[in-house]
């Protein structure tokens, strides 16, 4: 059975997975602050599936952890979630290639 089966929404689940991303590499390569670690770039490839939804959300907490980050993002999946992340990214102040 899916997740969505017992009642969590796509939107849920992308945002535990994408903040376990970010929280896997900050605690690998540091707080992303440039005086405390010297790895503190990120480019993250999102495709227009659910992962790449997640990639995005990933994208976003890891800017919040003060990671430098850029996102290649070539098509954008048809849920409109998608937008709202992009815009949220955009807000953030994170490059994004199309």
């Amino acid at each position: 059975m899916s997740p969505t089966h017992y009642g969590y929404k796509l939107e849920q689940l992308m945002e535990l997975a994408g903040l376990a991303v970010a929280q896997s590499i900050q605690a690998y390569y540091g707080s992303g602050n440039p005086s405390k670690s010297k790895k503190n770039k990120v480019v993250i490839c999102c495709g227009p599936g659910n992962n790449g939804g997640d990639g995005l959300v990933a994208a976003r907490h890891l800017k919040l952890f003060g990671f430098d980050v850029g996102v290649v993002y070539p098509k954008q999946g048809a849920n409109p979630f998608y937008a709202d992340l992009i815009r949220q990214l955009e807000g953030f102040g994170v490059e994004i290639d199309r």
